[in-house]
């Protein structure tokens, strides 16, 4: 598995210092969903002498499965980063002995000392930018309850269900005759 590291200790010394870094990655890890374009976009790291700033646009296509019918479909996907990281100690461009961390105090860390796992950060991201529920289209039709036809590929000799099937039970017992 390839990390993708972005080395961000020359911003963090010189406050005021500001560093566009152009990325276009693949996520390789397990929980990452999987991309049909690499993410692609400018990372902005800027130092505020206590705070790091770090912001960004970017873009990608992911393939998402539809929770109508199954299939297979890809979602062009854009999304803005901003974050920022206090840092521990005195920048060196402020001190001769000086010597600043991010301190990341995050559940899931995106940094190690100075370095930034850029993959780990935009992965987060992208995630909550994938929508809970996909679907192909709107007007979806999904699978048939009874033979699991796609309907938006054929229709089906199925009869119409009325109602919901997980309530045939509850409607059996109301409306019997006991």
């Amino acid at each position: 598995m390839k990390v993708y590291r972005l080395d961000l200790n020359d911003v963090v010394q010189h406050p005021g210092r500001r560093v566009e870094y152009p990325i276009e990655l693949w996520l390789e890890r397990e929980e990452a969903p999987p991309l049909a374009e690499p993410i692609r976009g400018v990372l902005i790291a800027e130092s505020g002498g206590r705070i790091l700033r770090l912001s960004g646009a970017f873009h990608t296509v992911v393939w998402l499965e539809c929770g109508r019918c199954l299939s297979y479909f890809q979602l062009p996907v854009a999304f803005e980063l901003h974050e920022e990281f206090p840092l521990a100690g005195t920048p060196a461009g402020l001190s001769a002995y000086g010597y600043a961390e991010v301190e990341d105090r995050d559940s899931f860390p995106v940094f190690e000392g100075n370095w930034l796992y850029a993959d780990d950060l935009l992965r987060q991201y992208l995630l909550l930018e994938l929508p809970m529920a996909p679907v192909c289209r709107e007007d979806c039709k999904g699978l048939c309850p009874t033979c699991g036809q796609n309907l938006n590929e054929a229709s089906c000799d199925c009869a119409p269900q009325s109602g919901h099937p997980a309530f045939e039970a509850l409607a059996r017992a109301w409306y019997s005759e006991d």
